[in-house]
């Protein structure tokens, strides 16, 4: 009985936060009408990656800053497994619709006519990939081990060193996010400039979000531990 009850549970918890991630997919993909299909779709995909990405991250330092928001880190799990489904979705669009699985067109190396040979045109566009690829990759690791047998199998210490990596997946996607909204798309591009993203102003103030909480969460644990020593 108590094992159909956790089973629904857990059924149950994946439903709400799978509504959830379809539910901003779906948004961001209006949001962004004036792209062309196939941008729209891997855009969309992206953006609603992030937003989770943000939900999974504020909820340590939140609960640490309101003692109220503790209930949330029993969903952090499923936030984070939801987050990994639409970034590796992100990503699979982008190597299948727009990179035609080319490794060297991905990371910024295209065929000019006029040279006769494969250049580079955009460095820091192959740069940004390479940021948004080892992301990826960590995301991967991080999805497979989102379990309790992954944690029992790896140990308490080890499992939990390797979803620390979660922090460093945020700085990683974050650099990624940034060239693309602030630097690719710009009239200096050597193709047409597609309209600004409407993600710009939900990625800033997420992301300040994210960087605010963390840094004083970070205090408060600090102060409380030297309170503690001065006590001692």
């Amino acid at each position: 009985m108590n094992k159909l009850k956790i089973k629904n549970n857990f059924v149950t918890r994946h439903l709400l936060i799978g509504t959830i991630a379809i539910s901003l997919t779906f948004v961001f993909w209006l949001a962004h009408y004036d792209w062309n299909e196939d941008m729209r779709l891997w855009r969309a995909f992206g953006d609603a990656g992030y937003s989770l990405l943000f939900m999974t991250l504020i909820i340590g330092p939140l609960s640490k800053l309101w003692s109220h928001s503790i209930f949330l880190l029993s969903w952090r799990r499923e936030i984070g497994i939801w987050f990994a489904v639409l970034a590796i979705i992100h990503g699979i669009l982008i190597a299948n619709g727009w990179a035609n699985w080319d490794v060297a067109k991905f990371f910024g190396y295209e065929f000019i006519p006029q040279l006769g040979r494969i250049a580079r045109l955009e460095p820091g566009f192959g740069l940004a990939n390479t940021l948004g690829f080892v992301a990826f990759l960590w995301i991967v690791i991080l999805a497979i081990t989102s379990s309790n047998r992954a944690m029992k199998w790896l140990g308490a210490s080890s499992w939990k060193w390797i979803h620390t990596g979660s922090h460093i997946v945020f700085y990683l996607v974050a650099i990624h996010t940034s060239y693309f909204l602030f630097i690719h798309y710009t009239e200096s591009f050597h193709k047409t400039v597609p309209p600004q993203s409407t993600f710009v102003i939900p990625f800033i103030l997420m992301s300040i979000t994210v960087l605010a909480l963390q840094i004083s969460s970070y205090i408060k644990v600090v102060r409380a531990r030297n309170r503690r020593i001065v006590q001692k």
